[in-house]
């Protein structure tokens, strides 16, 4: 062997060593430091099927299969099959996950960014939509704390960026203002010393004494006291809240070291928590009574207003999470039977709405015996077009009011609507959030909308949460005609509230209401500006309803307390306002911090109720359509002639001679179907046929056609 060629070789071998080696640090590096990925996808091909596994079935929307056309965006999930690639996408706005045929799909490599909450943005909303409203965990909004590390989805909106985040162990994509937001480049460990040092100091530095154990309470007349982790830092959180101690809160004492903060343990909803409170809000000395109810009392209270046991099982539930609220039983002394007979809808009197479209259609709320025409499968729309007489089941669920006892936010349909000093406008800003009044002024005014409303509250005796939900529910969140002042026939008028907007098929409801709004000399009227609007509606409200003993949401939608009017003057059309509405007040108390004070509910009692509560229908049961749209017997006559009604029975005579006919039909719903058709065999005398159309809900009606032969 030749020496030089040999050293050469060494030499050759030495260097790729070190270039290989350089090369795994350079990856390592690299991979240490850089940005998520993803992978997303382009269908290249037109007309492709999106199936339920490799090569399995189509996946179906609305009964038929899936055919994605070329374009289709998607993200994927997974290569591991080469010929079938796992993706998820959205079609008809709708998420889903299938599978499509690898070659037609062009993959791209997205690279993401990461970041964190800056420093100090602690209890930063996490929100569905740009400055939207926040997405909750366990119906609580989420709120992140200062160091929450995310993936940066998109910049492309550069005041809210689209993020990706885990909390509570979940995975979660939304929203958050970027100027919140720090985005992570190269980590050094500079860097990371003096983050890591910065926190160390931030801890308390109390030194931990022997244990003491003394008996401690809340001082009286101090509510909604912080509990926290360390000695001045953060609440500690209960099922994702803050947790707030009230008046006379029971705990233990373990550490008094630090003269300003007393390390405690004690119990709160049920579960034992360590933390420290300010140790001028607490006394060692038993208080005289305990704010809270105790359970004794509470079933005392529920058993002397006479509340069903059926009320009384979810009331407890209730009691539970929020020992300090008050529940009052009105006995409306009218049957369950009678209240139903007149709150669904007729033909002469249709009260209650359900909001149905294209997307959700929601056939089983809607009525199909009021507003709706089965022979030509129409619905009659009310207040624009995508607005349909609701279903008597749909009525039922709604006017149970045991439907809104099973959680803490449905309850506030009962919370009575009268002005509390306790209602702040940070808690209007929160019903408001996601609207464009949030944390906004009316053109050429200097207050806030919520300013507005808290004044509004303050002269019309009505809560401002309640205001603020209602102009909410009735206006939407984006600005109309109603609320801009440029409306082409009533120029420079306002209506917050919907006053005076009659329903119509033709849509016309806003200008209807300006038109209430701009005569009269009642309630602020004319109504030539948003706080005219604003104040003078709140007024009309109070005056009209809350002061006439419709003083909850449930009642202002189902009259059962204002005996002069039963069953009729009803503000809301919409059956689901008095859920959604709650809702929202809900979450204006958790904000501002008043969910446990003690807020009363009156929660109306009806004679001879069902034993449980009223089931809510299905929404996308399919449309009910079973009727047939034809019905022919080969070239002979049916009788009676055939017509789209409720007759199902037809007699047809034939000749002896003829020994089989051809019976056919076809459904008036396309998405119904159609069974018993075809060529039939003739026996001499009397031959029974049925047929049987099913509709999408799976409904069916049975026609019988009687061929007399002979």
């Amino acid at each position: 062997m030749d020496t030089k060629n040999k050293k050469t070789r060494n030499v050759i071998s030495i260097v790729m060593l070190i270039w290989a080696a350089l090369c795994i640090i350079i990856t390592c590096s690299v991979t240490s430091s850089r940005s998520d990925a993803a992978s997303t996808g382009t269908l290249t091909s037109d007309y492709v099927y999106f199936r339920d596994a490799p090569a399995g079935n189509t996946i179906k929307y609305n009964g038929k299969a899936i055919l994605l056309r070329k374009g289709q965006k998607m993200t994927i999930v997974s290569t591991s099959n080469k010929t079938w690639y796992k993706v998820k996408l959205t079609y008809k706005k709708k998420s889903y996950t299938g599978y499509v045929y690898s070659e037609y799909i062009k993959v791209t490599r997205v690279t993401y960014k990461t970041g964190r909450l800056k420093k100090g943005e602690d209890y930063v909303y996490f929100r569905k939509s740009p400055n939207g409203t926040p997405l909750t965990y366990k119906k609580s909004p989420i709120m992140l704390m200062s160091g929450q590390k995310m993936t940066i989805l998109s910049t492309a909106n550069k005041k809210w960026y689209k993020v990706k985040l885990t909390y509570k162990k979940k995975s979660y994509t939304g929203y958050v203002y970027s100027s919140f937001i720090s985005i992570d480049s190269k980590t050094t460990t500079q860097a990371t010393t003096q983050a890591t040092t910065k926190a160390t100091t931030q801890q308390p530095t109390t030194t931990e004494q022997p244990a003491v154990k003394k008996t401690a309470y809340i001082k009286s007349g101090e509510n909604y006291v912080y509990f926290r982790k360390t000695a001045g830092g953060t609440p500690l959180t209960h099922n994702g809240s803050s947790i707030m101690l009230m008046s006379g809160q029971k705990m233990t004492v373990t550490n008094m070291s630090n003269k300003s903060w007393y390390k405690a343990t004690l119990t709160y909803q049920g579960k034992s928590y360590t933390g420290y409170v300010s140790s001028s809000l607490i006394t060692f000395n038993a208080p005289n009574n305990n704010s809270n109810t105790s359970d004794a009392a509470f079933e005392k209270q529920l058993t002397n207003q006479n509340f069903p046991e059926s009320y009384k099982v979810l009331l407890r539930k209730l009691h539970k999470e929020h020992p300090n609220w008050v529940f009052k039983a009105v006995h409306t002394n009218l049957d369950w039977s009678d209240v139903v007979k007149n709150e669904i809808n007729t033909s002469t009197r249709i009260n209650n709405l359900v909001n149905c479209t294209s997307y959700s259609p929601n056939y089983s709320w809607r009525s199909d015996t009021v507003g709706y025409n089965y022979k030509t499968d129409t619905y009659t729309s009310y207040d624009g077009s995508t607005w349909f007489a609701a279903s008597d089941d749909l009525v039922k669920y709604y006017l149970d009011p045991r439907t809104y006892l099973g959680s803490s936010d449905t309850v506030f349909a009962f919370e009575k609507l009268s002005y509390d000093s306790s209602q702040t406008r940070s808690g209007v800003e929160a019903i408001l959030s996601g609207s464009f009044m949030y944390n906004s002024k009316p053109a050429g005014s200097s207050s806030t909308y919520s300013s507005i409303i808290i004044t509004a509250a303050q002269k019309s005796g009505v809560s401002p949460y309640h205001i603020a939900s209602r102009i909410k529910q009735e206006v939407g969140s984006t600005m109309t005609s109603g609320t801009n002042g440029k409306n082409k026939t009533y120029p420079g008028i306002y209506n917050f509230y919907n006053i005076g907007a009659f329903e119509s098929a033709a849509g016309n409801a806003i200008t209807n209401g300006l038109k209430w709004a701009s005569s009269g000399n009642t309630y602020n009227r004319p109504w030539k500006s948003a706080s005219k609007s604003i104040i003078g509606g709140a007024m009309y409200i109070g005056e009209s309803y809350i002061n006439k003993g419709q003083n909850t949401l449930y009642t202002q939608k189902f009259n059962v307390t204002y005996t002069d009017c039963l069953y009729w003057h009803q503000y809301m059309g919409n059956v689901q306002a008095p859920t959604t509405e709650a809702a929202k007040v809900y979450i204006a108390y958790k904000t501002s911090g008043a969910i446990n004070k003690p807020i009363t509910f009156a929660i109306p009692v009806y004679k001879n109720m069902p034993a449980s509560v009223v089931k809510k229908p299905s929404a996308d049961s399919g449309n009910p359509n079973a009727h047939l749209k034809t019905l022919t017997v080969g070239k002979y006559k049916l009788t009676p002639s055939f017509g789209v009604n409720d007759t199902t029975r037809y007699t047809v005579n034939v000749d002896s001679t003829v020994s089989s006919v051809s019976i056919s039909a076809t459904p008036v719903n396309s998405y119904a179907s159609v069974s018993g058709t075809g060529s039939k065999a003739l026996k001499m005398g009397k031959n029974t046929f049925k047929i049987v159309c099913t509709s999408q809900s799976k409904k069916t009606r049975t026609y019988t056609i009687v061929i007399n032969r002979g």
